[in-house]
């Protein structure tokens, strides 16, 4: 009988294995931590987990540049995460009579990472396997175990790799930028990596052209029939006069000619995770970081598959038509699913990119959903439906009308839904067009020549950098989103529609000027590109670990020779980026003031000026605007995965306004409720009962003493220190 130790990543994961390899299995303790014991067939089996890495880096020497560095208890790091501490000597008791050891965690480079770190360093790693699963289901993770695969060890060191490098690179580049705004003449914690670097330049490079954007004049010539609006096939005229000589030349009646093209409309791929967070945040506003917290809810749950996936396949191996059959018993879903069930549509439409797990999918299984989490998983299931689903076809029609001049219209028509009603995020909408025929004479009822301005080009959103981040491979499917909530954080971005700060252009400005290399995407491509080789077994550790230490000395070594222009430019910026607005004094700035643990906003002309507005004691802030209603500053507030705008003025005529239409909807709602009760009839008094007649007192009779008893108590007998009865007396 052998004994096998399996290490999952989290204990919900445990407690899911336990119950899918076992119908009773015994829930035992070690202190505080809970681990499950059962026989399986021949073999005795123990289920234990860890509280995701129990293992990080730590320097071991005070050396410059920070290179020697260790694996070490997380908990012994890091005080914050004591409670690891029970997780890891658990495991560390358990693995001592293990024949085998199987990790379990997530199958990517993180969970890989995790458990070959444990099994290392408290165990053997020649007694080490693995099991791969995609989805927390019964019959999965039965498959996995039944079906145990090596180590997958170069996942592994592909994590240790990127750990080491992010570890080399964030740590000692911050502390490069601390070290010279603090020789500047301040403290402030900054932060600069091997990620966010080329993320912050492509935000600040848009916001340049954003900001150096000069809008230019152009006009357009509408003509309308039949009330509806046509417009000049030139579409931009540079001069009002071209417009109006362009009317000038257009006849009052001309003739139509209509050009009809059927276009078919093929299904969407199954969501892989970038295009998740970007559909999510289209539609539902959700921040990325908020989609991989819901989508790991589901995960853990069984409800779909593993979340953080770069493919847009469906393999046939996953059973794809029990899964359907699955979700048609679900009631919202029932009537779509039974559509592909009917028409035997059980090949799906997928996409190009391949990862080694699926595109995310429904498992068919569902409990009670919080209402964002349930959004999300309504999204996840439709997206899986729909690309089963039959193409649509839509009938795209060019509009000509020719009067002298030409004018052009263009109209929708759904010929076939398709897939449109499964997914209906996506559904082409129908233009609503007054019927015309070809050859058609047809009055023009009236010109319009309207003056419109030229656009900037759009900011990047959360969604829409992350994909850009993926495009050009820097980061991981889990980072990215980490990374641009880190530069929230920071106060280098604000705003859903991401505007750089002051601050967080200095920064890149700053690295730009005089260590570009910090903020060169294609220096963090080429990293990304040999840590892939050696997940692939193409390329050592070592060897990659090497080239990033060589890369960041040369950085080191240029920051070093300007870190005095650095630090001045970071400290000016900073001093900028702390001014909120002009003080209603009208001689001095807001700005923050930290005064025994607390955060206000003071103005610069103090004492003269001690115009203050309270800040929140916790969470991120950043200027916004001065409001219209009472000239305050109003703040950016970023508080975990929250972000919403508002006036620092307590008796602003805006909130005092809110506030008082709040009470107002409290008082009708308390009045209706009294007017309810007021408008039951009441209940019938209850009959009264006869009072019960006073009972007569017997009179008391006294007594004689020699009535009473003797009693049976025999006399006390006094002893020889106490003083007889009557001696007392």
């Amino acid at each position: 009988m052998g004994i096998n130790l399996i290490i999952a990543e989290k204990p919900s994961v445990a407690q899911k294995l336990a119950y899918a390899l076992s119908r009773l299995p015994q829930r035992r303790m070690y202190r505080r931590v809970s681990y499950y014991e059962f026989t399986r067939g021949a073999d005795k089996i123990i289920i234990a987990s860890a509280v995701g890495h129990l293992f990080t880096l730590k320097q071991k020497s005070q050396s410059t540049p920070a290179f020697d560095i260790e694996w070490a208890p997380t908990h012994s790091v890091d005080k914050a995460a004591w409670y690891q501490r029970d997780y890891l000597n658990a495991i560390a008791d358990l693995a001592k009579n293990a024949d085998t050891v199987i990790n379990a965690t997530d199958y990517d480079i993180e969970g890989s990472l995790i458990g070959y770190n444990i099994i290392r360093f408290v165990s053997d790693l020649s007694k080490a396997k693995r099991m791969r699963f995609s989805t927390l289901t019964a019959p999965e993770l039965e498959s996995a175990y039944e079906n145990l695969e090596p180590l997958d060890t170069n996942n592994a060191l592909a994590g240790e790799a990127r750990h080491m490098v992010d570890w080399f690179y964030g740590i000692n580049l911050s502390r490069a930028v601390m070290n010279a705004i603090r020789k500047a003449g301040r403290y402030k914690t900054l932060s600069i990596g091997r990620v966010q670097g080329p993320m912050l330049r492509f935000l600040s490079l848009r916001e340049k052209e954003v900001k150096e954007f000069k809008p230019t004049q152009y006009w357009e010539l509408l003509a309308y029939s039949k009330g509806h609006k046509f417009i000049h096939e030139k579409e931009r005229f540079k001069a009002q006069e071209e417009a109006e000589e362009a009317k000038r030349k257009t006849s009052s009646e001309g003739t139509i000619h209509i050009d009809s093209k059927t276009k078919t409309l093929y299904p969407l791929p199954p969501f892989d995770f970038t295009t998740l967070q970007a559909e999510a945040y289209r539609l539902f506003g959700f921040i990325p970081v908020k989609t991989q917290q819901l989508a790991q809810t589901l995960y853990e749950n069984a409800y779909i598959s593993y979340p953080r996936t770069s493919s847009q396949k469906l393999p046939h191996q996953l059973n794809l038509p029990s899964i359907i059959r699955k979700i048609a018993t679900i009631d919202r879903f029932s009537s779509l699913a039974n559509q592909l069930i009917n028409g035997n549509r059980f090949r799906p439409r997928e996409g190009q990119k391949e990862d080694v797990h699926p595109a995310i999918f429904p498992t068919g299984n569902l409990g009670k959903l919080e209402p964002d989490v349930q959004k999300l998983y309504d999204l996840i299931v439709h997206r899986f439906l729909g690309c089963f689903a039959e193409s649509a076809e839509v009938e795209d029609r060019k509009i000509i009308l020719s009067a002298g001049e030409k004018y052009k219209a263009s109209a929708i028509h759904i010929l076939k839904s398709g897939w449109f009603q499964f997914y209906p995020y996506a559904a082409a909408k129908e233009t609503a067009i007054p019927p015309f025929s070809n050859d058609e004479k047809v009055a023009i009822e009236k010109f319009e020549v309207t003056s419109k301005m030229t656009s900037p080009p759009n900011r990047f959103s959360p969604a829409s950098i992350l994909q850009l981040m993926e495009k050009e491979n820097i980061g991981t499917k889990t980072t990215r989103a980490i990374v641009l909530d880190t530069l929230y954080k920071r106060g280098y971005v604000s705003g859903r529609q991401l505007t750089v700060t002051p601050l967080g252009m200095a920064v890149y400005e700053t690295f730009q000027q005089y260590s570009p290399k910090i903020v060169d995407p294609s220096l963090t491509k080429q990293l990304e590109d040999e840590m892939e080789m050696v997940q692939n077994g193409k390329m050592s550790k070592q060897k990659v670990i090497g080239n990033a230490k060589v890369m960041l000395e040369g950085i080191l070594s240029d920051f070093a020779k300007n870190e005095q222009q650095i630090g001045s430019n970071l400290l000016n910026k900073l001093e900028e980026s702390e001014r909120f607005a002009s003080c209603k004094c009208g001689k001095g700035f807001q700005k923050i003031i930290e005064y025994q643990g607390r955060k206000f906003l003071g103005c610069t002309n103090y004492p003269t000026c001690k115009i203050t507005y309270s800040l929140p004691s916790s969470g991120l802030f950043s200027f916004a605007e001065l409001c219209s209603f009472c000239g305050s500053p109003k703040v950016w507030f970023i508080k975990g995965k929250s972000r919403y705008k508002y006036c620092l003025n307590r008796d602003c005529p805006e909130k005092l306004a809110k506030l008082a239409k709040k009470e107002e909807k409290e008082a009708e709602k308390a009045a209706k409720v009294r007017s309810a009760k007021a408008g039951k009839s009441p209940k019938p008094p209850k009959a009264e009962k006869p009072p019960k007649p006073p009972k007569e007192k017997k009179p008391k009779v006294a007594k004689p003493k020699s009535a009473k008893k003797p009693s049976s108590r025999k006399p006390r007998i006094p002893t020889a220190s106490e003083p007889a009865a009557a001696d007392a007396e």
